[in-house]
């Protein structure tokens, strides 16, 4: 189905913006920047957003709809073990972060940090993105113990949300260094912390 001239400018608008916050960041994009790359008139930008916190809060729903669905889509498949599909998120969460196109990094490791002090709408946002991933870790981890890919372990909640979070510093400290280590050695850590039946 072809998409409506509006949602066509609307997503163009929240694509360039997008990737311009995943090189410079949320507060660094300014509107001037972002309607000049995206060549479209100030008054399209307002028509669609009420402000930039409000297409700032659009944007992140949108990653968290698509996060959630390929996180869903991973982890659904019949193909794997829960363990091995646990361990496939992993590795593309980590190659991502890796990649030299910055927007694919995880755009909640960009963005968590820098706008919880000065969005509580996206800060809001972000926080139960959070709470739905580790759930469904946890969801998983649970799945996995059950068929027995994963060994019994004590608490498959706290295992993801531990998980998840060392992951997401791993990130920040990789993107800080600039360095593959700290997400090599959380991989190396959920190995241990996930360990097969």
């Amino acid at each position: 189905m072809k998409m409506k001239k509006s949602e066509a400018t609307r997503q163009h608008i929240l694509e360039t913006g997008r990737k311009l916050i995943a090189e410079q960041g949320f507060s660094s994009m300014g509107l001037s920047v972002l309607l000049k790359t995206a060549g479209v008139p100030k008054g399209s930008f307002y028509h669609y957003f009420e402000s930039k916190e409000h297409f700032g809060c659009v944007l992140v729903q949108q990653y968290i709809n698509e996060r959630m669905k390929n996180l869903n889509g991973m982890f659904e498949t019949d193909a794997l073990t829960m363990r091995e599909k646990l361990f496939q998120y992993w590795q593309f969460w980590e190659n991502c972060q890796h990649s030299g196109d910055a927007s694919k990094h995880c755009l909640i490791v960009k963005l968590s940090a820098e706008v919880a002090d000065i969005s509580e709408d996206m800060r809001t946002l972000l926080a139960k993105m959070n709470s739905s991933i580790e759930q469904r870790l946890g969801d998983v981890i649970e799945a996995g113990v059950q068929e027995g890919s994963i060994a019994l372990i004590l608490n498959a909640r706290m295992t993801a949300q531990m998980l998840y979070q060392m992951w997401l510093g791993a990130s920040l400290i990789g993107k800080v260094t600039r360095d593959k280590k700290p997400l090599q050695k959380a991989l190396e850590v959920t190995e241990i912390m996930l360990p097969a039946a």
